[in-house]
């Protein structure tokens, strides 16, 4: 029961289609009225093992700081795609352009699916932000700082809430407030509420009490771009390795038996995203 809880989240159509089109190369190479015609060979050349070898050390790298198995499976798919298409140029440049549609149809009809699970969001209310941040600093925080109004919002509210619940730890926790109902918060963290602000959603990473990360960057003129998706979002706070970190810290206090850990925090956690 255990086993397909961790593998339930892969079980859709995106990802069966995602790992069945990675691997479409290898899979035509050993269907031998296809490979006989299409390829004249039904063997891997050595090359082809060759760099075979050289992904499988890749998607080890890669992957092993990997949280979930869905996170696992989307970047072993994405390396494999591309020595799929360059397997299927080096026969033909042809087969590369028909891959490559292939792949484009795939992210424009079976998109990954939206989040729609549980999530461990801590949403506050004004002045109980900085209360909340300052009263244990052994905790890192992950806040966002959003508009109901603004659509970029609304799209990462489900990305974030994926990986709220994905990342939670005692000492790792997610929160949300709504600068445009509190915007003595937006101007004590300089974030620009305004129509047409490139800073909204705001994504701060709180260690030790001290902002140490956000995105977007602002600075005096111009605000840089950040597509707030699962991937950029884990990449750019190096998401795996903070929870890692935090991990490694929570099992340090718990076998030296440290407290704090069980404190309630008296803000609203009941409220959901609309």
């Amino acid at each position: 029961m255990a086993m397909f809880n961790d593998i339930r989240p892969i079980l859709n159509a995106h990802y069966i289609s995602d790992i069945i089109l990675a691997t479409l190369y290898f899979i035509l190479k050993h269907i031998p009225w296809i490979c006989s015609h299409v390829f004249n060979s039904c063997r891997l050349e050595m090359r082809e093992w060759e760099w075979l070898t050289f992904l499988a050390c890749i998607v080890v790298l890669k992957n092993r700081r990997q949280a979930t198995i869905a996170q696992y499976v989307s970047t072993s798919c994405l390396f494999t795609k591309v020595l799929s298409l360059i397997c299927f140029l080096n026969y033909s440049a042809t087969y590369g352009l028909l891959y490559i549609l292939l792949c484009l149809g795939h992210m424009m009809f079976l998109p990954r699916p939206i989040y729609k699970g549980p999530e461990s969001i801590v949403y506050f209310r004004g002045p109980n932000l900085y209360e909340e941040i300052e009263r244990d600093k052994r905790v890192t925080w992950m806040i966002t700082f959003y508009v109901a109004w603004s659509p970029k919002c609304v799209n990462f509210a489900p990305v974030f809430s994926e990986l709220s619940n994905e990342y939670k730890l005692d000492n790792l926790k997610f929160g949300k407030v709504d600068v445009s109902r509190y915007p003595a918060v937006a101007e004590k963290y300089n974030i620009n509420i305004g129509a047409l602000s490139r800073q909204l959603p705001t994504v701060i990473l709180f260690q030790n009490g001290e902002e140490k990360q956000r995105r977007p960057i602002p600075t005096k003129h111009i605000t840089f771009k950040f597509e707030f998706t699962k991937e950029n979002t884990i990449k750019e706070f190096g998401l795996n390795d903070v929870y890692y970190q935090c991990k490694k810290h929570l099992a340090l206090r718990k076998k030296g038996g440290g407290g704090g850990e069980g404190d309630n925090i008296q803000v609203d956690e009941t409220k959901k995203e609309k």
